[in-house]
């Protein structure tokens, strides 16, 4: 009896889970053609989708067909939540984690240099409680700064610092710049791509002056 009542039970949990799987994948595929519209209303006039390839349950890449201009090879990169594995899901949502898209392309030219910039924001305070003050927060923006040991550093950097925080109004995770191919790697969060969000009909105007900053700059 115990052992038909675990056999009930594995099975009942077997089924759970391809029934879950096929659902999400499901899910996945219609989540997929949602963002495929988002991409060709952030990219109008620069660029459509041409082809999607799945490289994975939550993974999918996108080739760009686009005019020749400052991007040669565009591609997108898109990983999804991993929802069709609950326990994949269940700890993506436990660390916070967002669906995110990866612009890849090469440039007219190589960049002189190698960069790889992410996006992180601290908050910090010097005591736990404030007592006999409101919980209203002050915030102070600094400026950039550079901390560089190179004697010849070059005052030209101070272009690609401006790009770079013009990528702040696109919310961009991480900026890569490489010599090799490809040449500008730029994460954003999938939601900012959202008609919802007012960054996204500017996007395109980012990867642009980010790479007009890239060819700028002379190390």
């Amino acid at each position: 009896m115990l052992l038909r009542l675990v056999a009930i039970v594995s099975l009942a949990g077997l089924l759970f889970l391809v029934v879950w799987y096929f659902w999400f994948i499901r899910s996945n595929r219609r989540r997929a053609e949602e963002i495929l519209h988002w991409v060709n209303r952030a990219f109008d006039g620069h660029g459509e989708a041409a082809t999607v390839q799945w490289i994975g349950a939550s993974r999918f890449f996108i080739s760009m067909h686009a005019p020749p201009s400052l991007f040669i090879r565009t591609s997108l990169m898109v990983k999804l939540r991993p929802r069709e594995n609950p326990i994949a899901w269940f700890l993506s949502r436990i660390r916070h984690e967002q669906e995110c898209l990866t612009f890849q392309a090469d440039l007219d030219s190589a960049p002189c240099f190698n960069l790889e910039v992410h996006n992180h924001t601290w908050y910090g305070r010097t005591r736990r409680r404030f007592p006999g003050r409101s919980q209203n927060w002050v915030m102070e923006q600094a400026g950039p700064y550079v901390l560089t040991t190179r004697n010849d550093w070059q005052r030209d950097i101070t272009t690609m610092m401006n790009a770079l925080l013009a990528s702040r109004e696109c919310e961009c995770l991480s900026v890569c710049f490489r010599r090799s191919s490809p040449h500008l790697s730029v994460t954003v969060p999938v939601a900012a791509l959202s008609p919802d969000e007012q960054v996204q009909l500017g996007i395109f105007d980012v990867l642009r002056e980010l790479a007009t900053g890239a060819l700028a700059v002379r190390f």
